[in-house]
């Protein structure tokens, strides 16, 4: 099978890549059947970071080639993917999309249990139970991030809040009140 894949070349701290028709089994500096176009990763504009031989391209498609992950994004986002391909990759971005939410909602509940660590080494009141409730769902929202469960990971990154929330006022009950400067009188 023909894959179309990245060849890396360029030098240290400066990669250049050659997008190529390659047979699947060739190693990655291997012999190219076909030089589809190049990408610079370094190039200041985006619009010439990426230049793609159209044509060429749909002609190995149209052959049974299949492109790698990073290659079928690329030419996704040029809109050169069509049909089975095309719906593949739409489905791997909008599933990319979902871990994205929980990511940002694991990260929430991360906040939450910093904060009530924190809270709880400062603080005379027994912050035991908030903590442990935050740790539980931050072990939830672990799981929810694979599977890109993003409204559990939402409400399980809501109750976190809300569990800092409630930690907060227990500190600030127990915190106690200063007491009025006595004030001396001189007589």
């Amino acid at each position: 099978m023909v894959r179309i894949r990245m060849q890396r070349l360029g030098r240290t701290h400066r990669p250049f890549y050659r997008i190529n028709a390659i047979d699947q089994r060739t190693r990655r500096n291997g012999r190219v059947l076909e030089n589809l176009g190049h990408y610079d990763p370094m190039m200041k504009d985006e619009d010439k970071q990426i230049v793609l031989k159209v044509e060429e391209i749909k002609a190995w498609l149209a052959k049974g080639a299949q492109p790698s992950d990073t290659v079928r994004d690329m030419l996704g986002r040029a809109d050169l993917l069509e049909g089975e391909l095309k719906a593949q990759w739409e489905a791997d971005r909008a599933h990319a999309l979902q871990v994205g939410k929980c990511k940002a909602a694991l990260k929430t509940v991360e906040a939450a249990v910093a904060g009530i660590d924190k809270m709880a080494e400062d603080s005379e009141a027994d912050l035991t139970p908030f903590s442990n409730n935050a740790k539980r769902l931050h072990n939830m929202v672990k799981k929810t991030v694979g599977a890109a469960q993003v409204a559990k990971a939402e409400g399980f990154a809501a109750e976190a809040s809300k569990a800092l929330d409630e930690a907060t006022k227990a500190n600030a009950s127990a915190k106690p009140e200063p007491e009025p400067a006595a004030e001396e009188s001189a007589e």
